[in-house]
Parts: C-alpha cells; structure tokens; sequence
C-alpha cells in the first residue's frame, strides 16, 4: 500500500515545493512567452462537461426496469385471471401471458430501444416503444384465440394494459433523453489531435447534435499561432495534452490526421499511448458525409482504437456491486474498531483525527483519500519541502508506528469505496505529480498513466506481491507499475476476492518495507 502521510498541498506549494513524495529542491519556472500565456488561458476557459450520463450503463438500467416491470404485469395479471388460484389455471389460460413477458423484451431489443441517442426525436422513441410493445399485445391476444378462446378478452385487457405502462415508461425515458441532452450530460467528452481540415469538417457535422462535445484541439504544428478551429479552442501541443489539468474528463482521444501520413500518426501514437484514455485513428475521412454521419457515429464505428481499452459495463457493474456489498460489510464491522482508533489519536497527540491526501483516481482524476493521522501536526508542513517516511522517522506518533505496521490507517478508506473515488481492489492511489528519486515518476515508467483506467483500490496485485510503501528507486517504480497493470489486464470478481483474502498475510508477514 502507499503510506505517504504528507499533508495536503495547494497548487501554490506544491509549486514551491514538488510533487507528493519528491525530495528534490523546487525549480525555478521560466517566464512564459505571450503565446504560451495565450494558449493557457484559452486552455484555462476550455469546458468539458461533468456529472455525465454513462449512455451504455443508462441502457443497461432501462432494460432492467423494463424486465422488472413486465414480469410485475405479468404475475398480477395472471392472479387476476385465476382469482388467486394461479396453480388452479389451465396452463392454455397463462400460455399468453408468459408470451408476452418473452416477447415484449425481446422486441425492445430488436427496436433498439435501450440504444440512448440524444439525437433521437422523442416522438421517434415513443413511437418505436408502442410499436414494439403493440406488436407482443397482439401476438398474444391472437394466441389466446387458439389456447384458452374463454379468455380471449382478459388476455386483451391485459396486453392494452401492459402496453400503456410499457409505453408510458419509455415516455418518461425520452424525457430524460432530452433533458440530459441539452445540458450536454449525455455527450462524450473528446479531444482531437490534428487541425486538419478534416477536423474542422468533423466539428460542424457534430456542431448542435448533443452526442460529442469536443472539448479543444492539440497539434504540434500550430503551436507558434493559438487560434479555433471550426469554434473549437487550439489548446496548444500534444505536450500541453499530456499535462492537461482537464485530462480526467476526457473519455476519448481521437486523431484527425490522415492515416496515409504514417510517420506521423506513428510519432503521435507514440506518445498518445502514454495514456489510459481510448485513442483512436480515424478511417476513411474523405467519404464522411456530414448529412448522414456524426462524428458520434465515427468514433464508435468508423475509427481504429489503437490505444486503451473498451470499458466491459458486465465488469464495471459486478465490482461496483462488490464494493458496496462487501465495503459496506467491512465498514460496519470495522466501525466499532474506528471509533477507538480515532480516540485513540485524539489522546495520542495534538491534531485532526483524519488525514486527508489528494490522489489520483479513475482517468487521473483528483480526489480526496481519508486515512488516520499517523505524524505530528504541523501546522506550517504546507509551506515545508516534502520528504517520505523513513526508518524510525522522528515525525510519526507512538500510535502512528503501530497503525502504519498494520495498516489499520487505511481503514477509513472504506468510506472512499463506498462513496465511488476507490475500489476495494485495485492500484494504491499515488499523489498527482509523484517523484521517485527526485525525478517525476511517470517520466521513468511508459505505462505509468495506464494505472488510471481503474479506480484505484485499497489493497492490491502488486500489495500481495511485496511492493508496499514509498517508492525510492526505478526499479522498484517499475516493477509496481508491471503489477498494477497486470492486474488490471486480467481483473475479475474471483482474483479481486483472492487478493483481498491474501491481503491480510501479506501485510503482517511484511517486515522489511517501511510504512
């Protein structure tokens, strides 16, 4: 695990003073030229929306309620035929009804009805749900004829019914539609690499639709003249992309410049790939008709990802579950044991009971990581220059010792798991900017970034493994970096419980490590 306790830092001393877990002295920046000033205002105004709606998850939910809803319809409209007596009825009587709770969400499906397109009028919507849901209605009015003829007209009552409710909720779906569309909640964040003219083609094809916001455009060649294109900002190189504060919100990176241009879609991909974003390479720009194509539609079919991986919404969904269930199993049985502990650092020594770190989480996200306060308060360690925990540092409490050789200061972090900014398996957060040696650790490994395509957890691969603590060397950076990406290639609900169940050996067994 990472046991940096360094207090939190603003940007003006973490300027002053390094990154998190950098022994070095501060450097001097030079004086920025007009049009760096320039481009890092217009990259300071650029807006990437937030708070955003995951379009294949939100499908994957309506589906959901929709089965639940039908099978609801179902069993109380097999009680009222049987009068409560289900186990009394023909099996001709009920034949309809299990029909339709076959039908009707299969139909939806092959309508395409759990497919978000903010473009979609919602009347188009409307009409494909009551298509779809009539259809089933009166395929099993017409079976009814055939199996059960007496009920014909309790099996019609029931098919209008259940397709007034099934349309009335993809009504309520279309509504939600339109308003996440227009506060641009539903759009995929995206960058373009290339101020090409197919870029600009691309930005007015998509201008209005609601599915893409591009939030700028980086390109080596403009670096010397700021300027829009087609009313998207130049932020600048594909350096400034690299160490773009907006990065996080960005789902996609897509490279404009023509494929036939080889050599430099290879130098660009080379340090596109730095990245754990999805990059891809569009195809075929030259047949791209605005009229019949958005760029919405390109970047999902139309482009060859050449870098990161497609999110799996069966994975995202299984250890989201398995973080809250089990999360929330640990933090009330830990509870009792928290309360004592944070008495305990309240009597220990002068200062806060929680220690709050800012870390990087999912796509290099910052959030907050709560701990127990292990050091001394030190009301001016803001302004100081920041330096990891070393063996017998003067700096850690009595308890502090204790808490950090069993990790029980991590135990607040259940909170950061429940909340959504940590999983309970993944990589250790790291500090935005953190050093090895003196030098930016994300300089000494190419994969570095690639740890931020998941949350990052409190134990994992590389825990179990033996690579706990500060970082004091290239090798040692390196081979975390190698565990955490193995671990996330080969993720899943089974090696997440084995890593939790190893965790605990792990770290009682570990003497060596400082922590």
């Amino acid at each position: 695990m990472d046991y940096s306790n360094a207090p939190r830092q603003t940007d003006q001393t973490r300027k002053a003073s390094g990154p998190a877990n950098d022994t070095s002295e501060a450097h001097r920046q030079p004086n920025p030229d007009p049009a760096s000033l320039t481009r890092a205002h217009l990259k300071a105004d650029a807006r990437a929306p937030r708070h955003r709606v995951n379009r294949k998850a939100l499908g994957h939910i309506w589906q959901s309620i929709d089965i639940l809803v039908i099978l609801t319809l179902t069993v109380t409209g097999a009680f009222a035929m049987s009068g409560g007596a289900v186990t009394e009825v023909a099996a001709g009587e009920l034949l309809p009804l299990l029909a339709f709770a076959a039908l009707c969400p299969a139909l939806a499906m092959l309508m395409r009805l759990y497919k978000v397109e903010p473009r979609e009028s919602a009347t188009l919507r409307m009409l494909r749900a009551f298509i779809a849901t009539a259809f089933a209605g009166t395929a099993i009015t017409a079976l009814a004829h055939v199996t059960a003829p007496n009920v014909t007209h309790l099996v019609a009552t029931f098919a209008i019914t259940s397709v007034g409710a099934v349309t009335l909720l993809h009504v309520i779906y279309a509504g939600f539609i339109q308003h996440w569309a227009k506060s641009g909640r539903l759009a995929r964040n995206v960058v373009l690499v290339g101020a090409t003219p197919n870029a600009s083609k691309l930005i007015k094809a998509n201008a209005g639709s609601g599915t893409v916001n591009v939030v700028g455009i980086f390109d080596d060649r403009k670096a010397r003249s700021p300027q829009a294109l087609a009313g998207a900002p130049y932020l600048g190189t594909t350096d400034d992309l690299l160490s773009w504060s907006l990065l996080h919100e960005v789902d996609r990176i897509i490279l404009t410049v023509t494929p036939k241009a080889e050599e430099r879609v290879r130098l660009l991909l080379t340090k596109l790939r730095a990245l754990p974003h999805t990059v891809c390479l569009l195809l075929d720009l030259d047949s791209f008709d605005p009229a019949e194509t958005s760029l919405d539609d390109i970047v999902g079919v139309q482009a060859a990802r050449m870098s990161g991986a497609e999110e799996r919404f069966s994975h995202l969904l299984a250890k989201r579950l398995q973080d809250v269930a089990l999360g929330l199993g640990l933090f009330v049985a830990a509870l009792p044991v928290m309360l004592l502990i944070g008495l305990a650092v309240r009597l220990d020594s002068r200062g806060p009971v929680l220690f709050r770190q800012v870390r990087e989480g999912f796509n290099g996200r910052p959030i907050k990581v709560l701990k127990f306060r292990t050091m001394r308060h030190d009301p001016d360690a803001a302004a100081k220059p920041i330096r990891q925990v070393e063996l017998d540092d003067p700096r850690v409490t009595r308890l502090g010792g204790f808490l950090r050789m069993t990790s029980l200061d991590e135990l607040p972090q259940l909170w950061n798991v429940l909340t959504g900014d940590m999983s309970l398996v993944g990589p250790r957060p790291h500090a935005p900017g953190m050093r090895t040696g003196g030098t930016e650790t994300s300089s000494l490994v190419a994969e570095y970034a690639h740890r931020h395509r998941v949350k990052p957890g409190i134990t994992g691969w590389a825990q179990i493994n033996g690579s706990r603590g500060p970082l004091h060397s290239p090798e040692a950076a390196r081979e975390r970096i190698a565990l955490d990406v193995a671990y996330i290639d080969k993720a899943n609900f089974w090696f997440d419980l084995w890593i939790m169940l190893r965790t605990l050996p792990a770290l009682l067994g570990d003497k060596t490590n400082i922590r």
